[in-house]
């Protein structure tokens, strides 16, 4: 172990040395650049469209790690950094540490980012007022979908920008949003939940142990996106077999986010030739849309966008002027964000309540007044009553929440911390950073639901809770998720007393996700 230690420690020192040397030759490098268009780096001086604001400090002098030509900051996460790409939201935290409230750092071919970690500048970036706010897409995804144009007209709601995206969203999404189809779906998600309860008395063992718990939640989700997007029952959580449909779509969304970190943070070699990453994506990409393009095209043909059930799938089957691709591609981002994201925040929050028994005692104590019994079915108007549980929602997210940041692209120059940030440059707002911090929020590192009570309003901050974006941008799902979150929770918790094997290991495969398989108790509640 001394001779591994000291062989990483001249390993790092070499690296060290070896940054030196190339940032001088570098230097001179960049001197002799032509001011032609086959630069082949990113050249911040591109960013600059207009005068540095007034009394701002350069852009090139905001602190952050070193960067290497090509390869800008990636060697922090190789095997000679000290980070690692699974656990990119430590090391993101470690940055702020390190640097402070700004921090720069290049990626490959030097593409410079910002974090920002100050609570005033996260809100003035989220506050922009923008008619089509810019939020980068999906590299990967992108160049997949426009290699397609046979099923891809646009890249997906996700990737597209501007006035396309306005459109998209404008005829695709409204319905998702609104508070009548949450009240429409309180009664399916109760009824789901009590078939997930189901399937879990019939499969746990002697023990009341199940393990690889989180497979049970992802299929509660997948089931509910089908309620909810198609107004269908697909039969994942059926005790007997589960229809290979449903195993064919947990795989793909499964791995599809997965893939898109490896792509997305990863070199990208998948530009020049099929990478194995690349490979899955695609794989993933193409069983989601042969399963929902299958299922368009049957409504389509069947006259059943009058008819059906989901609110949802009739606005997306009707809305003029949208192509039937586009159609089919916003059912795929639905269902592909509305799975493992809403299953990894139900996951975190059942972990946050059980590990802290006056919250867990609190929230049994609410439960069993709303419901007196596990098999009572959670309405509209008892949802309500789940307060305190709502409050724990609000608590988890901001501990723990799926999506640890919100990424901005600059419409015009800013100043933060001093510093002129110019536009076109890509802002990172690291909310579950900034949210752990004690300036912000008080005990800010412990789970107390009560900061988020009418009876406390103090200590709070509207725009680093975000986990679901904010403005413009945010997530159409947002209410049908919440709901999702507090009836599993409340069903789960109703009928069971849990305990998990061990606390529940956080990493970052494009989103933050519980380390699996997770092993879990269920006894029986009285």
């Amino acid at each position: 172990m001394k001779f591994l230690k000291k062989l990483k420690r001249v390993t790092v020192l070499f690296a060290q040395h070896v940054t030196r040397v190339v940032k001088v030759i570098w230097s001179f490098l960049a001197t002799q650049e032509k001011a032609d268009d086959r630069k082949f780096l990113w050249n911040e001086n591109r960013l600059t469209d207009g005068d540095i604001l007034p009394k701002a400090k350069l852009f090139s002098q905001i602190p952050g790690p070193l960067p290497l030509p090509f390869f800008g900051s990636q060697w922090l996460y190789s095997w000679i950094g000290p980070y690692f790409l699974d656990k990119l939201h430590l090391a993101n935290e470690d940055k702020y540490f390190k640097y402070g409230p700004i921090v720069k750092e290049h990626y490959l071919w030097n593409f410079p980012i910002v974090h920002l970690y100050d609570k005033n500048d996260i809100e003035t970036v989220l506050k922009y007022s923008s008619k089509y706010p810019i939020r980068p897409g999906l590299e990967a995804q992108i160049f997949y979908r426009n290699s397609r144009p046979d099923r891809y007209k646009s890249v997906g709601l996700v990737n597209v920008q501007g006035l396309e995206w306005h459109h998209l969203r404008s005829k695709l999404t409204t319905q998702l949003a609104s508070t009548a189809l949450g009240d429409h779906t309180v009664k399916q998600l109760s009824v789901i939940s009590e078939e997930l309860i189901g399937k879990i008395r019939e499969e746990r063992d002697a023990y009341n142990l199940i393990e690889g718990f989180e497979k049970y939640v992802y299929s509660c989700g997948l089931e509910v996106i089908f309620a909810i997007l198609l107004g269908r029952r697909l039969g994942a959580l059926n005790k007997s077999s589960i229809p290979p449909i449903a195993e064919r779509l947990m795989f793909a969304t499964e791995n599809l986010f997965e893939v898109s970190h490896e792509t997305m943070y990863g070199l990208p070699w998948w530009k020049y030739f099929p990478t194995k990453s690349y490979k899955k994506l695609a794989e993933c990409e193409d069983i989601i849309y042969d399963v929902f393009s299958d299922l368009v095209k049957e409504a389509l043909i069947s006259d059943e966008a009058t008819e059906t059930q989901s609110p949802v799938l009739n606005q997306i089957l009707t809305a003029e002027g949208v192509d039937t691709r586009d159609k089919i591609v916003s059912l795929i981002d639905l269902v592909a964000a509305g799975i493992e994201t809403t299953g990894n925040a139900t996951l975190f929050l059942l972990h946050n309540i059980v590990n802290n028994p006056e919250v867990k005692m609190r929230v049994y104590e609410e439960l069993d007044r709303v419901l007196p019994t596990p098999e009572n079915t959670i309405t509209p108007q008892l949802l309500l009553e789940l307060k305190y549980l709502r409050a724990c929602v609000a608590e988890s997210l901001r501990m723990t929440p799926v999506a640890p940041n919100v990424a901005r692209i600059l419409e015009k120059p800013f100043t933060f911390q001093g510093y002129h940030v110019p536009a076109g440059t890509l802002v990172v707002c690291e909310t579950w950073v900034a949210s752990l911090q004690e300036e912000n929020y008080r005990n800010a590192k412990s789970f107390i639901p009560e900061r988020w009570l009418d009876s406390d309003k103090t200590n709070r901050h509207p725009f680093l809770a975000v986990p679901f974006g904010v403005g413009r941008r945010m997530c159409p799902g947002k209410r049908i998720a919440e709901n999702e979150m507090l009836i599993i929770t409340a069903k789960l918790l109703r009928a069971f007393d849990i305990s998990f094997h061990k606390p529940l290991e956080q990493v970052y495969k494009f989103l933050i996700s519980p380390k699996g398989p997770i092993k879990v108790i269920l006894r029986e509640r009285c």
